[in-house]
């Protein structure tokens, strides 16, 4: 039995967990939040909730479709019955398109602390800035000075500019990580006291909106209505740096202008801005290793930017190391 570190609770952070412990090795688990989940993160403001980042989980692959059908079964996940919609050109339109959408129950964090249970410890609201390979294995550092390890090998899960500064001792893996492009997104949560006229999920091709879904529509959800409104990706990189109250402003008149609704009415707003939300460009390799030093890196940005991404990328980061450790 190996000890092995895990920097980040997301999708891929846990994936990565679940394949290392069932071949018998203890993981120490950080992540810089006060939770798991990464992006697969739930707000709560007042007596009102949303699930901020990802929306939901849908399969491409195999190994996927099959991961989801046992959670399914677990009761860790449902299905999301909404009516997928896009708005074009001013009308709102079915897409007709049939796919199993999945979300986390109750909310998507509820997925994540399922998956957090084979981690021992967990070790949260810790920022790891260091990370050394050394005579006898990782050596990793905090930013308030305390120190972790040795540990026989290291899986990063993290956006690629937060890996980058970890990866000293693997300048290749290093080079790899800069090269990235990452894409934010401006999120605006609120909740309305009565129902509004829309389809549950639309995708919006135009103007600053990329995405909003009634989140009070997912299974196991509060059910008083409420609106998660995702911004467009390059429509928030354009805007990453403006005012937050402008930000907000904005997002608030392209949702009137799609919905026809009097939001002079909202309450318990909240805006977030994810700065790594999907990368421009995936680097479709799985993950990267560098097994000399029993290292690897994984996320969605390194397979394909998605939930299902991101869950595919640890496995592979976990069972390339495993090959080095066994």
């Amino acid at each position: 039995m190996a000890e092995i570190a895990i920097i980040g609770a997301g999708m891929a952070g846990l994936s990565a967990l679940h394949v290392l412990a069932a071949a018998g090795h203890q993981i120490t688990l950080f992540d810089k939040s006060r939770g798991s989940g990464g992006r697969m993160a739930t707000k709560k403001v007042g007596d009102a909730s949303w699930d901020m980042g990802a929306q939901f989980m849908r399969a491409h692959s195999p190994e996927f479709a099959g991961q989801l059908q046992t959670w399914q079964q677990r009761g860790w996940i449902a299905r999301w019955q909404a009516e997928p919609h896009e708005w074009r050109q001013g009308q709102l339109r079915p897409t007709g398109d049939n796919i199993e959408r999945f979300v986390g129950m109750p909310r998507m964090t509820g997925l994540s602390r399922q998956l957090l249970s084979s981690a021992h410890p967990f070790i949260d609201s810790t920022r790891i800035i260091s990370a050394a390979n050394q005579a006898d294995g990782w050596h990793l550092r905090s930013d308030d000075e305390r120190d972790f390890g040795p540990f026989a090998g290291l899986i990063i899960n993290t956006p690629p500019q937060q890996a980058a500064p970890l990866l000293a001792s693997s300048p290749g893996l290093q080079q790899q990580c800069e090269q990235v492009d990452m894409l934010p997104c401006w999120t605006l949560l609120l909740t309305l006291p009565q129902r509004l006229n829309l389809p549950d999920m639309v995708f919006v091709k135009e103007g600053p909106l990329g995405f909003i879904a009634r989140n009070n529509s997912k299974p196991g959800r509060d059910a008083g209505e409420a609106w998660v409104i995702q911004a467009g990706h390059d429509w928030s990189r354009q805007h990453a740096d403006s005012p937050r109250e402008q930000v907000q402003q904005q997002l608030l008149e392209a949702f009137t202008d799609l919905s026809g609704a009097d939001l002079r009415v909202a309450a318990n707003l909240w805006l977030h801005r994810w700065l790594y939300a999907i990368p421009a460009k995936a680097l479709t390799l799985g993950a990267l290793t560098d097994l000399q030093h029993n290292l690897a890196v994984c996320g969605d940005w390194c397979h394909s930017p998605s939930l299902e991404g991101a869950w595919l990328s640890g496995r592979r980061a976990a069972t390339s190391l495993l090959t080095t450790l066994n």
